[in-house]
């Protein structure tokens, strides 16, 4: 009963938090998006004045591709969270092809933004409405987007296929496979702006390299940001940003910023020497 009691408080507290209440109902709609972001001066901490990030601008242009780079704790993953809006900025501005996020519907944003996570969430019920999404995909559609993630081994091998219904969270599964279909609900979607936070950390190389090319090849024209710790999967892309301790040391692509010697520099070597 002790327990109980304890439990049941700790529900209600949550039921009654207003601080964190997201609105689903205003702002503008959106039907199709560039995929320009802008930070403008942006100020961000998740508690008091305990500055997560501090005085961050920079510009992504519509179908760049952009790689953030820095140590743990550095505000990389904090910058995809408050692109979908998760959390709301103390100072400065965030655009999304010219406005502020903040006027825009949530769900309206958030449809236009795919995010993969390095521990993706899978829900008790088929593959095919894992990937779905409660959205009105067709079969073929469906089988595309298994295809294009690389998955098809792994969703044939199931005793029902697209219909197997998986566990809650997908405990039945590796943490290679739920990246997978994370990966295929992504595509399937088709957003105009990609994230990917750590999203290869749990597949093997051989996977990786097939992803990577479907990555390539469905971004081409969108705009894609990466957060990894591998440096070999970013060396491509347009942009490197480079953080420490909530502030923009450095930008540029891979050959500029390791011709200057700096931080980057000095992380991509001792990336190869751990290797080696």
């Amino acid at each position: 009963m002790q327990e109980a009691f304890v439990s049941i408080n700790k529900v209600y507290d949550i039921l009654d938090e207003t601080q964190y209440l997201e609105d689903f109902e205003t702002g503008k709609e959106l039907k199709k998006l560039a995929g320009k972001i802008e930070f403008k001066h942006v100020w961000f901490a998740y508690e008091g004045e305990n500055w997560i990030l501090k005085d961050v601008s920079f510009t992504i242009e519509p179908g760049q591709s952009i790689a953030f780079v820095g140590k743990t704790g550095s505000g990389k993953t904090t910058i995809t969270n408050l692109i979908n809006r998760f959390y709301d900025i103390q100072k400065g501005e965030i655009l999304i092809d010219g406005m502020n996020i903040r006027e825009i519907n949530l769900r309206s944003l958030r449809s236009h933004i795919g995010t993969i996570l390095q521990d993706p969430f899978i829900f008790a019920k088929s593959i095919k409405d894992n990937i779905r999404l409660n959205r009105n995909l067709e079969e073929e559609e469906v089988k595309k987007a298994i295809d294009l993630a690389s998955a098809n081994e792994f969703v044939e091998n199931l005793p029902k296929g697209m219909e197997e219904v998986s566990k809650e969270r997908g405990s039945s599964y590796s943490a290679g496979q739920k990246q997978l279909l994370a990966f295929a609900r992504v595509f399937a979607h088709e957003p105009d702006i990609f994230i990917l936070d750590e999203a290869t950390a749990n597949i093997d190389t051989y996977t990786e390299s097939l992803i990577q090319k479907s990555i390539e090849r469905i971004s081409s024209n969108k705009t894609s940001i990466f957060i990894a710790h591998r440096l070999s999967t970013i060396v491509k892309v347009d942009k490197i940003i480079v953080l420490y301790n909530g502030k923009i040391i450095e930008q540029g692509n891979h050959k500029e910023l390791v011709q200057t010697g700096g931080y980057y520099s000095k992380l991509y070597h001792s990336y190869y020497e751990s290797l080696a």
